[in-house]
């Protein structure tokens, strides 16, 4: 599946993966190829994806949307 990590500063990922993890409102949560489609906010903490080796960024917050095997991430500042 497709990830998008789109912040003020722009796009700070894009790449395909396997599967990512976000911190939401009521704790953390993955997110597999072929996800129902969704919409959640997430909270502050580790943002991680698998593409294949693990990569984790801190993040402060922000909305994700999944649709279509596409997982798109709005960071706020």
């Amino acid at each position: 599946m497709k990830l998008e990590v789109l912040s003020e500063k722009g796009v700070l990922v894009s790449k395909e993966v396997s599967s990512v993890i976000l911190p939401g409102l009521e704790g953390s949560f993955g997110i597999l190829p072929d996800h129902t489609p969704f919409l959640s906010i997430l909270t502050k903490g580790h943002l991680t994806y698998f593409a294949p080796d693990e990569t984790s960024m801190d993040i402060e917050g922000g909305f994700v949307e999944v649709r279509n095997d596409r997982v798109c991430v709005c960071l706020t500042v």
